[in-house]
């Protein structure tokens, strides 16, 4: 092997790797659902990017072109969208979403077209996945929101399994994709037995930390993931003999039988499990709402949408007077697409997802049904990843119905490599290896543009990230001076940041508060004011930043500024409880000091 060929291979191990430790390290930091902690593992995949150039002339297998028009096409419009959004801030995090994600899938599609390597991933995964499981099992058992990381905290779910995850259908989410490709390996790879036979137990520990989610979304989109596997393998045994589909097509349908019955026992062994299974339909009118917001939003621009991340303020703008809570997502990716990208982005996502499943289909029949009648061998690596691939796209059609799973950074990026698995499965044609080359040549550069985008923005971005962070921690902790500090260093290198703006006003109003002398304490208000004058430039109509403002405004006697400021706040939020209360003793306040 000459040395261009072996730089071009351990470039191409190493950065194998590098997309391993990336999707990891973005599971472990909480699935990446701030941007903090996303950061690291987009950086990861711009070293993933940068080092594919050693791999622009390398021979592989041609990935369907339609899919990659499809991914440029459908990407490339919700990119230009996000950069025109009105809220630059909040839409950063589907910014980053989607270029490590065309990163991950470019490199799956375009380079790393091997089975072994792409086989490698996913068992690199699957460990990971038990670690998810034994996390929420102590989650489970315990009932106190254990986290492995202490300074990474979640939402309290009670006994429901997170894993490393904040929510526990974010990691129900993962582990039906992880246990559908472990269930497709054992049925279909040539692996070892006992390869096997660690991947079997793998798939029963990823069921196993399903049920202990108790994500009834999750439920179903196991169930659907799992039909479409048991229909896509019966095809292939049925061309291959009668009898062999029977002999196989029974055993599974026995086992599949068994783990049914073993499940059903261990759910009705817990009282809160099966409380979750019973009152299936709680949650719903909650998600009606939220779907309801989203249909109201799209109707507002139907063509193109509202703007990347939105969704909080027009969730806010169409709440019934039952959601009180914040609605940050819509907890259905259709609606939130369409609400956010408009008709334009349904479109070109319908696009995209045929274009996949159609080849994904192809690839299915020239090396299942057509490779088992003229090779005895059933057994195909590529085959297995295919039908993985094919039926977790199945699962998450289902479960993206009444979640937000692709809004997760963790799994987003999980689904970016099911799609380009899809977009090319590996299989070499003969006559086509020098003309694959050049066909996609052009898309290989892509990567290393993306990588060096990746980076240069990972560069830029994380300091103000980090700052913001440990000052938002330090505030909660009640150290407003450190807090102060740490804002005060993250507006030197992020001036669009709200939050900055918000976190050192916090801390300047608690600082101020200490003050005896009210003159003094008076005055003093008056720089933490100007800090949220600046954060409404950034957000003008973000509910939490027009409330604190008028709050200063209060704090300075500014009275009809502040009535001004909360005539915006109800008018971005007229459905808020809490806004009212707010409100109610602004009037108080206004007429004390008025005298009347």
């Amino acid at each position: 092997m000459n040395p261009l060929a072996l730089i071009s291979r351990a470039t191409e191990i190493a950065a194998v790797v590098l997309i391993g430790a990336a999707l990891g390290l973005i599971q472990i930091l909480i699935g990446g659902t701030r941007l903090i902690y996303s950061i690291p593992g987009y950086a990861l995949l711009a070293l993933v990017g940068l080092l594919t150039i050693f791999s622009l002339g390398k021979r592989t297998s041609r990935p369907d072109q339609l899919c990659l028009l499809s991914a440029a096409t459908f990407f490339g419009y919700i990119l230009i969208r996000n950069l025109f959004s009105p809220v630059a801030y909040v839409a950063r995090p589907d910014l980053y979403s989607v270029l490590g994600g065309l990163t991950v899938y470019f490199f799956i599609a375009c380079v790393c077209t091997s089975a072994k390597a792409r086989s490698g991933l996913v068992f690199f995964l699957l460990a990971l996945g038990l670690v998810h499981v034994v996390i929420g099992a102590i989650q489970f058992r315990e009932g106190n929101n254990f986290m492995l990381i202490p300074f990474l905290g979640r939402f309290d779910y009670g006994r429901r399994a997170s894993g490393f995850y904040v929510c526990p259908n974010h990691l129900a989410g993962l582990l039906e994709v992880l246990a559908i490709f472990a269930i497709s390996l054992v049925c279909w790879s040539r692996f070892p037995t006992w390869s096997k036979l660690l991947g079997g137990y793998s798939t029963a520990v990823c069921f196993l930390g399903i049920v202990l989610t108790g994500s009834r979304g999750g439920y179903a989109s196991t169930i659907i993931g799992l039909l479409v596997f048991a229909v896509l393998s019966l095809i292939v045994l049925r061309r291959s003999s009668r009898r062999l589909f029977w002999c196989v097509g029974g055993l599974g349908a026995l086992v599949a039988l068994v783990l049914a019955v073993v499940t059903v026992f261990f759910v009705h062994k817990s009282d809160f499990l099966t409380q979750r299974a019973q009152n299936i339909f709680d949650s719903t009118p909650v998600r009606l709402d939220l779907w309801h917001a989203a249909i109201q939003q799209w109707k507002a621009q139907p063509w193109i949408g509202t703007g990347s991340g939105t969704y909080l303020y027009y969730g806010r703008l169409f709440r019934t007077e039952r959601m009180q809570q914040d609605p940050i997502d819509a907890h259905n990716d259709y609606l939130h697409l369409l609400a956010e990208y408009g008709a334009v982005g349904g479109a070109l996502f319908l696009f995209f997802l045929c274009a996949h499943l159609q080849a994904g289909w192809k690839s299915f029949r020239r090396s299942g049904p057509q490779h088992v009648t003229v090779v005895p061998d059933l057994l195909n690596d590529g085959l297995a990843l295919n039908i993985g691939a094919l039926a977790s796209v199945g699962a998450y059609m289902v479960h993206s119905v009444v979640d937000f799973n692709l809004h997760i950074p963790a799994n987003a990026l999980l689904l970016a490599f099911v799609f380009g698995l899809l977009a090319n499965a590996g299989v070499e044609q003969r006559d086509a290896r020098d003309e694959a080359t050049m066909s996609i040549l052009s898309w290989r550069i892509l990567l290393p543009v993306l990588g060096l985008v990746v980076m240069v923005q990972c560069f830029r971005l994380l300091p103000a990230e980090y700052f913001s962070e440990r000052a938002r921690t330090a505030q909660r902790d009640d150290q407003p001076e450190i807090a102060a500090a740490f804002a005060s260093r993250g507006l030197q290198t992020e001036k669009e940041n709200p939050n900055l703006y918000l976190c050192l006003a916090s801390a300047r109003f608690t600082i101020c508060d200490r003050l005896s002398d009210l003159q003094a304490r008076v005055q003093c208000y008056a720089e933490p004011v100007t800090l949220l004058e600046k954060a409404r430039a950034l957000a003008p109509t973000d509910r939490n930043v027009l409330v604190q403002l008028a709050l200063g405004y209060d704090a300075v006697h500014r009275y009809p500024e502040a009535e001004r400021i909360f005539y915006e706040a109800k008018k971005s939020d007229p459905k808020s409880v809490y806004l009212d209360q707010i409100y109610k003793s602004h009037l108080t306040l206004w007429r004390t000091e008025s005298g009347d």
